[in-house]
This record gives C-alpha cells, structure tokens and sequence, in this order.
C-alpha cells in the first residue's frame, strides 16, 4: 500500500464507502456487518429531534453503523453493541449523520485513551475493543470482495493482528493552518487539532513534536506538512512540503536547531521546483531481520514497521518456491529484496525514482541479485509484458490498479499477488481478473494500522486451467 499518496491520510476521516442496499434498493453507505434497528427503553426517550439506536456495525469510515425507520444512520464515537441517544445532524435521502447525546455501552466499548479524540481526525476507532476492530475490518473486506467484485475466494484467511495497537507509527504527517498552528486535521474538516501527544505515534516522534513546533514558528518558508519520521537509529528525521520558494536566511534556521537538537537527525525541505537539505535526512527501512534500505524521507514506507514484518512474511509465504518474479509499484523494495533473498529472481518496477535509487542501492549493498526500473507499472506491462515472469506481484496506490490488471488480464501470468490497502478497489479489480478467466485462491487480511478502519490485505489470483 502506497499510503501517503493521499490516506490517511493521517487519517480515517473519510468518506464511508458505498456499497451495501438500503430499504428501497438503493445503495447506502457502508459494508455492514449485520442489520441495526431502532431501540427504545426506559433509559432513552425521543423527542422530537433525537432517536434510539442500537448499533451493529462499524462502516468502512470512521463511524458506527445503526438504522432507524429503515434508513442506516452514521454515528461517530460508538462500538457495535451500544445503545445510543442521539440527534440526527443531516438526513440524505440514502442514509443519516448523527451525534451521540448518551449511550449504554456495549461489551465491545472502552474509554478512549487519547484527549483529542473527538476532533482528530487520526483514529476515531479508538472506543472499540481491539478484537472487535479486528472482526469488522476482517467482515469489511469479505463482504466488499463479495459485494463490489462478486469474488469468494476458495480459502479466506482469518485477519493477522498487529502486534501493538498503541504506538505504532513510525512516521506521522501533521498538517501546518495558515496561522502556524502544527496538528492533525479534524474529521471531514480542513481545521487542524494541534496536539501534544500520539497514542498511535512511537515515543519518538511524540518527544519531537516540542521542535517540531519550533521549527514551524522559526521558518519565514511557508510549510503546508511536516512529516516526522523514525530514522532506524534513534533519531528523527523531519521532512517538510512547502507551499511557496524557500526564504532566504532559513539554512541557518535549520542549521542553528539541528545544533541545539540531538535528537534531530536531518531536515528535509522541498517546493515545487526545489529541495533543501540539512543534516542527514535518510531514514532506514528494514523489511524484516536479513534486509536494510536507507531512502529519502520521501520515499513511501510502510508507517507500522512490526506488522510491516509481518506482510512480508505473508508475501514470502505466498510465493512459494523459487520462481520469477515481476513486483510491480515495488517503491525501494520492500517486497522485492526479501524474495531476492530467498532466491526468486526479481525484477522491480515503480515510477518514482527515488524509490528505485533506493532499491538498487540496497540490493548491491546486500549482494542480491535483483533489477529495478524507474518506469509507470502500465508503460512497463504495454512495453515489456511480463518479462518472463511466472508471478506477477502488485502493490499499487489506495486507487489501486485498473488499468494494469486489464493489461495482466491479457498477458495472463500463471500467479498474481495483489496486496491492497483499500477492500473496495481490490474488489473491483479482482472483479476484473475472474472475468479474464483467474480464479481467487486465498485472501489474507492484516491490521496494520490500529484505531482506524484502514486494513492491507495479500490477495492471490491463479489462472484457471484451460
């Protein structure tokens, strides 16, 4: 999963996905796991602009998920199992918004550990009991794969827990408002919380954020994003997108606070035509325990790096016996280095070249024999076709790949590996590749990013025998 290409993306403020049916047939908003329906007791009395819910559900946004009068109604801040009071905030023709006036809690509700919660937009899962997030994203993506691609897939894996659920972001992107202020953005807003602390973030970051804001303060450089990122050896690293040219006078900014910081490594700048450095700025990514990449803070990386071992395990085990691999969106090799090690011959592809420097790099600093091209997947699969390779694996952006699993649908490779950070696009593409004759053999889910509703998932697609 590309995650930054437009998540999360701190967050799962999100829109819920469209895809289930409502009481008259049209399409409402979110993969429910059951039906919901009104609930009146004596501890919840309607008036005139309130109602009774049960809820049942978590969507594949940020909210619960209940109906009243036979309409899905969307509640922010609730576990499946509550009992709410709440107001209807705006009513659609296919679904409602409401807010929550009271509520018994369910066995799956906890008190949320973070204060800023309620107007962060980062992890409004946080209320749900750790097990119950794990069943409905596992629920989201069988129902979505069904649902959106007709797909039933012949072995459907239970979902691979994260190993922490707290603190487990090595690189967080805070957004920066027009008066300066540093933070996550709200929920279905553009206004940024400025917090102090981050449940999900590791301590690292969190220690930094003091400087963060100070460097934010000191730049006359107008920062739209600071993103914050473990280094993989202690420190931080700090990377920053601009809205306009870089001020004059701001090198020694950058050069008097990495002085004063230890705990700062490097400073990375960048506008639209130009890049400022300071201090050493790469980051080291570590798939598993054999292989190491340093990259530019730019480069996409996966944010949880334990259950990042984890996907590659699951990815390594899916391959199988030495074969010939084509990784397609393979960023600096996450994927590609550690079936190098194991003796598949690969062939990396990705357009960001960056990324591919990256991977080449690493590869001749391991000794792994492996070949990476700076070129768009689709311009690589119309030139090249499958370049001799008997599996085809592709971990393309949140958008995911339609035009290229067209392309692989023609070229028909025996094996694909689709690994995916959104159920509904890898439904719709999976959708394509059972048309073009494939046959879905298993489908791993994996939490990778606890406290939202955001799950990867290592999909394989066989060629069915003529």
């Amino acid at each position: 999963m590309h995650e930054f290409d437009g998540e999360e993306d701190e967050g799962a403020g999100g829109k819920e996905v469209l895809i289930g049916r409502g009481a008259l047939g049209t399409c409402v908003p979110g993969a429910l796991a059951s039906t919901a329906v009104s609930h009146t007791s004596p501890t919840c009395r309607p008036e005139a602009d309130t109602v009774c819910l049960d809820v049942t559900a978590l969507s594949h946004g940020p909210d619960g998920v209940a109906r009243h009068e036979g309409s899905v109604v969307f509640v922010p801040g609730v576990a499946p199992g509550d009992h709410v009071h709440a107001r209807l905030v705006a009513t659609h023709r296919r679904f409602a918004r409401a807010e929550v006036v009271s509520l018994i809690p369910g066995p799956a509700h906890r008190t949320p550990p973070c204060p800023w919660v309620a107007s962060c937009g980062g992890c409004p899962w946080q209320q749900v009991a750790y097990p119950a997030q794990l069943q409905a994203k596992a629920t989201n993506v069988r129902e979505t794969l069904a649902r959106v691609g007709g797909v039933t897939p012949r072995r459907a894996l239970p979902i691979l827990a994260a190993p922490d659920e707290w603190h487990y972001r090595r690189r967080i992107r805070l957004h920066v408002d027009r008066r300066g202020v540093l933070g996550y953005r709200q929920a279905r807003s553009h206004r940024v919380v400025e917090i102090d602390d981050c449940v999900i973030a590791d301590a690292t970051l969190v220690a930094a954020l003091p400087l963060a804001r100070r460097l934010v303060r000191s730049l006359r450089t107008r920062l739209a994003t600071l993103e914050l990122l473990v280094n993989g050896r202690g420190t931080v690293v700090m990377h920053a997108v601009a809205d306009g040219p870089f001020a004059e006078g701001d090198a020694g900014v950058l050069a008097d606070l990495l002085a004063g910081a230890t705990t700062i490594a490097g400073i990375a700048l960048e506008g639209r035509d130009w890049r400022h450095d300071a201090g050493d700025v790469h980051v080291v990514v570590r798939p598993d325990d054999r292989e190491s990449i340093p990259q530019r803070p730019e480069v996409f990386s996966q944010v949880n790096a334990e259950a990042n071992h984890a996907l590659v395990a699951t990815v390594r085990a899916f391959t199988g016996p030495a074969s010939r691999v084509l990784d397609l969106f393979c960023g600096s090799g996450n994927l590609s280095l550690p079936l190098a090690r194991d003796g598949h011959r690969v062939l990396g592809v990705d357009a960001d070249a960056a990324a591919i420097d990256a991977a080449r790099a690493a590869a001749t600093a391991n000794g792994l024999q492996s070949r990476f091209e700076a070129i768009p997947a689709l311009r690589f699969l119309r030139q090249q076709g499958l370049a001799d390779a008997d599996l085809v694996l592709l971990d393309p952006p949140r958008a995911g790949a339609a035009e290229e699993v067209v392309q692989l649908g023609r070229l028909r490779p025996r094996r694909i590996l689709y690994v995916s950070c959104d159920p509904a696009t890898l439904a719709r593409d999976a959708k394509v590749l059972v048309g073009a004759g494939y046959t879905v053999d298993r489908v791993q889910p994996l939490d990778l990013f606890p406290q939202t509703p955001h799950v990867e998932i290592v999909l394989e697609a066989v060629v069915a025998i003529d």
